[in-house]
């Protein structure tokens, strides 16, 4: 039986260097940035957002090995960011833009980048005085400096992993899913500093951005969103609030299509929605949520989900999980299971007999996939790799004994998972 939450006793080798660091001789900010003039380095700046319209630049087979190296699972990344003390009173205050900063990356020095603090209900800020101080971190290298990258890479997003009892569950959940081909970001540790003082151990998750989209499909130039805060979903009323553009220009046809259908929508689903979204793939992205146990997402919650409209498949839209820091969720527990959904699209589906048994079959051909993965080695290879940051974390949001009660209780809960999905599906 699942444990009572224990009352927290405490507050809630590198990669390769070689990195070419391109930058324009006037020192002007990169394309997807609003403002046209460069920022002082004790400068305030609170304008831009995650979206990224400018164009690609080419990218050498050195900038995606050291692109994929930064998210190598089996080894902790460092990064070190160095901000003013009014930049970060700005952050504190709660801007929701990028401030100035400096930020190195395994030894490699960039100056000028956009920091930013992220997250909502796991949001913390950068002020220590009240308990809780594990902000999580958004870097972009190229907000005030044009095309600045670390090899092909011009996002960080630092996870700060306050939902996660283990401190491991996005970088093993992710790490599964790119294992299976699914569409998903890679996920690796890091070890952040601010100012030079330690702030402990993160979940490095790729970014949603153009070079995300480029991995995965062959046609990048469609539009990606993710879902803002907890209502992103397929009504009039959501598709202005609900939605934030991460790639392409943003125009929400593809949304407005899904959601007129759904308006109309007589129970037939892959006839109805199989030209607007791609089904199959849907199912199967909800195959996966349920074989892993990740409920905290579409179409279970309003929240923690990446679109595509991928122009290469008639716009059809396509699934991505953002968040995994939940999974191996038990109906016993938190009621939530593979057909309580909360989701437009989740209710759609249930309301047809044929969608219903279709999405049971790739829910068992995950969870036998799942199964033959030997999930306990990939867990036990991240829990060895964090075991000391996990100990020696200054800003942790659990205690040690904490983390390592948990582990050992999700180590009696992965290995048999499959059985228990089976259980709840009726496969």
């Amino acid at each position: 039986m699942k444990p009572v939450l224990l009352v927290l006793a405490s507050l809630l080798v590198g990669c390769d260097s070689s990195v070419i660091r391109t930058v324009n001789d006037t020192g002007a900010e990169s394309g997807d940035s609003d403002s046209d003039t460069e920022v002082d380095s004790d400068t305030i700046e609170v304008i831009g957002g995650d979206d990224d319209t400018a164009a690609d630049t080419d990218t050498t087979d050195d900038d995606d090995e050291i692109y994929a190296a930064f998210f190598d699972p089996t080894v902790i990344q460092t990064v070190d960011i160095t901000l003013s003390d009014r930049n970060i009173r700005q952050l504190n205050f709660g801007t929701e833009g990028y401030v100035q900063g400096d930020v190195t990356i395994n030894g490699v020095f960039f100056s000028e980048v956009g920091v930013r603090l992220k997250g909502s209900s796991t949001y913390q800020d950068l002020n220590c005085d009240d308990g809780y101080c594990k902000a999580a971190f958004k870097i972009k290298l190229n907000e005030f400096v044009v095309d600045q990258r670390y090899g092909d890479l011009e996002r960080i997003t630092l996870n700060n992993m306050t939902s996660d009892y283990t401190q491991s569950k996005e970088v093993i959940v992710y790490d599964l899913l790119n294992r299976h081909s699914q569409l998903a970001s890679r996920c690796s540790y890091a070890r952040v500093t601010l100012n030079g003082e330690p702030w402990g151990l993160y979940a490095n998750l790729e970014s949603a951005d153009d070079r995300w989209l480029r991995r995965r499909f062959s046609d990048a130039t469609g539009n990606l969103w993710g879902t803002a805060d907890y209502y992103g979903d397929f009504y009039t009323q959501y598709l202005d609030t609900g939605w934030v553009s991460k790639s392409g220009d943003g125009d929400p046809a593809a949304l407005q299509a899904v959601t007129a259908a759904l308006d109309t929508y007589q129970g037939d689903f892959f006839g109805e929605l199989g030209g607007l979204i791609d089904v199959d793939q849907w199912l199967e992205y909800w195959a996966w949520c349920a074989a892993t146990g990740n409920y905290d997402g579409y179409p279970f919650t309003l929240n923690d989900v990446l679109i595509y409209a991928d122009p290469a498949n008639e716009g059809r839209i396509a699934f991505a999980p953002w968040g995994t820091d939940e999974s191996w969720d038990e109906y016993e527990y938190s009621g939530r299971t593979w057909n309580v959904v909360g989701g437009r699209l989740g209710y759609a589906c249930m309301y047809d007999a044929a969608c219903v048994t279709e999405l049971q079959t790739k829910i068992g051909e995950a969870v036998v996939a799942y199964e033959a993965s030997d999930i306990m080695a990939i867990a036990q290879a991240a829990w060895d790799l964090s075991e000391a940051d996990a100990s020696t974390d200054p800003k942790r949001p659990y205690t040690p004994d904490y983390v390592w009660y948990y582990r050992d209780y999700y180590e009696g809960v992965m290995p048999g998972y499959g059985d228990y999905v089976r259980a709840k599906v009726g496969i």
